[in-house]
């Protein structure tokens, strides 16, 4: 049987998509057509030359597609390409991508998760660029840090450009006003910490009274709520952002798994403690994500933890939560909250956020590097992000023109963002900017930097065999277990129960597979801590 075209099995996610900007991208996916190239190693971006088509498949971001968007319309001037893009709602793109990827067949360029790349690259879809990066793309060499190269590579060769993100991404935000309605100061251990969430529940903070607040909500997954106090006690776990669990730390050259360590169980200990005062929402295990923030935004919630962009965001902009509740004021809990032993902490995403990879089908690799070498100047990264100058911003230090905001507020300005990441420009307009409405973005941002953030000794390993299938299992079981020892279903007491059933579940073999790769490519003797 022949293998399906890009252009076909496209077309087939199209079918099962309603997405109009999906639409829209499938009716133009048409094969790329070499561009006119010079003589030599050089790629050709003369005027002359016609435009290169080259094709990009990437999720949306919570962005969207206009085929008429000057800003990318000036991008492919200025690249000499034109451009052909699927974007792909977010929590499709992996099951619609692992489609593609079975034909054999991608488009140009792919915009993947972090360290997903590893799924295929042995699959030969992917485009070796060791030698071509510093042939035609020394601005993305330049510009990014040589740790990221370096984190990236599959078996010594460079196959994917990284996608610099910043690690620290979660912050715990507080009704400051509810804080000064109580007379009370921002808690920096778990004592206050418990203290707040229980004058918030039970004192009537907003001065309504009614007994219709709680201390602690969610406004994503309830995971994230709780991550602020694992990290009081050094720990951070993974299993709740992901199907596949193994958040492991070092000690004594050992590696012990998150999920069945003694902090751990220390820390379940405590939210129960919570649990059992009442000062968590009760629906917060079984709330959705919008009808969570929906509830905060009603002035229902004290404290809630999640993404940087969920207060200055989410709630103040886009659920206009200040209309709502006037007197609201969000204020990060910096720099964090210290557990019995004096630790804080946030878990780390990891400074590898994304990458591209090219395909290795691509009719014209010179152009699609040539894309992404322009889009990592100065200039491109200005335009891809702000969109043309005097129309849609003046300064990228000051407030975007109501054009500017209006293209923004639209989610249409800048769908290429994530493609090539800038951290030093973004850092020099942080420090910068006039913009109010950026200047309250960063004091989430700087909040979210600000933590001492605890990683995974696995970051950046690739997926075992046993992780893939025996990983969801573990960590559904890991879930179901926290629910239960949170909420009293089961005791503590049989915590021990629960470590053997982790391990027979499948978390040894897990475990074990994990060190066995580990130390292959550490080069390393570390053993389980179990």
């Amino acid at each position: 049987m022949k293998k399906q075209s890009t252009k076909r099995v496209i077309a087939s996610l199209c079918t099962v998509s309603v997405a109009t900007a999906l639409t829209a991208a499938c009716s133009s996916s048409e094969p790329s057509k070499p561009a006119a190239t010079g003589g030599g190693s050089q790629p050709s971006a003369s005027a002359s030359a016609a435009p290169a088509t080259i094709s990009l498949i990437q999720p949306d971001g919570g962005r969207v597609w206009k085929d008429d968007n000057p800003a990318t319309k000036e991008i492919e001037k200025k690249a000499n390409v034109k451009l052909n893009v699927t974007m792909l709602p977010n929590n499709d793109f992996n099951s619609k991508f692992n489609v593609l990827a079975a034909s054999g067949d991608i488009p140009d360029m792919s915009r993947l998760g972090s360290f997903d790349y590893q799924k295929y690259v042995d699959q030969g879809l992917f485009l070796d660029l060791t030698k071509l990066i510093d042939q035609y793309a020394p601005n993305l060499k330049k510009n990014l840090k040589p740790e990221l190269w370096e984190l990236t590579k599959h078996k010594g060769k460079q196959f994917v450009i990284p996608y610099e993100n910043g690690a620290g991404k979660e912050v715990p935000a507080v009704r400051k006003d509810w804080l000064d309605a109580l007379n009370m100061k921002m808690p920096t251990n778990l004592d206050e910490f418990e203290q707040m969430l229980k004058a918030f529940t039970f004192n009537d903070p907003d001065k309504n009274g009614k007994n219709d607040t709680y201390g602690m909500g969610n406004a994503n997954s309830f995971a994230e709520a709780f991550m602020p106090i694992f990290g009081a006690y050094g720990i951070a776990p993974g299993m709740f952002a992901s199907s596949v669990p193994m958040n492991s730390y070092l000690k004594d050259n050992k590696i012990v798994p998150v999920a069945v360590s003694p902090e751990y169980k220390d820390a379940l200990a405590y939210i129960k403690k919570l649990w059992d005062a009442k000062v968590i929402d009760p629906e917060i295990f079984t709330i959705k994500a919008d009808q969570a923030q929906q509830k905060i935004a009603q002035g229902k919630i004290g404290y809630f933890n999640a993404w940087w962009s969920v207060a200055p965001q989410t709630l103040t902009q886009q659920l206009k939560m200040k209309e709502i509740v006037p007197n609201v004021k969000w204020e990060p809990i910096s720099p964090g909250i210290k557990g019995p032993a004096g630790k804080s902490g946030m878990l780390s995403f990891g400074n590898v956020g994304a990458t591209i990879a090219i395909s290795a089908k691509t009719k014209n690799p010179e152009a699609v590097l040539r894309f992404l070498d322009y889009m990592s100047t100065d200039e491109g990264w200005e335009l891809n992000h702000y969109g043309i100058k005097g129309t849609h911003y003046t300064s990228i230090t000051e407030a975007r023109t109501p054009e500017g905001q209006k293209a923004f507020d639209e989610k249409w300005l800048d769908p290429l963002s994530q493609i090539v990441s800038r951290v030093d420009i973004q850092n020099k307009i942080n420090a910068a900017t006039k913009d109010p409405i950026q200047i309250e973005n960063n004091k989430y941002t700087d909040a979210a930097a600000s933590y001492n953030l605890i990683s995974d000794i696995f970051y950046g390993i690739p997926a075992t065999d046993e992780q893939n299938t025996l990983g969801p299992d573990v960590a559904k079981y890991e879930v179901e277990m926290f629910l239960k020892f949170v909420t009293g279903a089961e005791p503590l007491s049989n915590w021990d129960s629960y470590v053997e059933t982790w391990k027979k579940k499948g978390g040894k073999s897990l475990l074990d597979s994990k060190i066995k790769k580990y130390n292959e490519l550490k080069s390393s003797n570390v053993s389980a801590g179990l």
